[in-house]
């Protein structure tokens, strides 16, 4: 695979008020096989309930609803910024009707067209051997463990991928 083509996949995962229908995204990061992560906090938009805030979520992120009232980006800035960042990319996400589900909501929200189309990240091992897709896996969890914050997340993505695509 190419430089220019290591530029075009990315990985993004967004952390939420919690896993009920109406909860909403509260953090998302992204990075590409090549680059830097990238990661910010989401500004509750007011149509957003306080009553889909789950304690129990809370305590898995760690990302208290104060957080996101003082540092939270609002949602039309967020998107603008995944738009710009993610357009005409191959996107990944480890749970791709969760965060499918939560970019939903953001854009929703925003008002604005998502212009980038996610990907199962499973999909990438679809003809690895099991046991080789184990290994990647105790691999990643050793250089980049998975926290459930949207950073270490998309980077633990990223050591899987680079571990099932030898040679990148």
């Amino acid at each position: 695979m190419s430089v220019r083509q290591l530029k075009d996949v990315a990985f993004i995962d967004l952390e939420a008020s919690g896993l009920s229908a109406r909860s909403w995204p509260i953090e998302v990061g992204w990075c590409f096989a090549g680059g830097s992560p990238k990661a910010m906090l989401i500004h509750p938009d007011e149509a957003w309930s306080l009553d889909d805030w789950n304690p129990a979520a809370e305590a898995l992120h760690g990302i208290a609803y104060d957080d996101l009232m003082k540092e939270g980006v609002a949602a039309d800035k967020v998107c603008e910024r995944l738009n710009n960042a993610l357009a005409g990319k191959l996107v990944f996400s480890d749970a791709p009707d969760w965060d499918g589900f939560w970019l939903y909501r953001l854009f929703q929200a925003a008002k604005k067209r998502q212009r980038f189309i996610v990907s199962d990240f499973s999909s990438i091992f679809r003809s690895a051997p099991p046991e080789d897709v184990d290994r990647y896996i105790a691999e990643a969890e050793r250089v980049a463990p998975r926290t459930h914050r949207a950073i270490p997340d998309v980077l633990h993505m990223r050591a899987l991928y680079e571990l099932a695509s030898p040679g990148l």
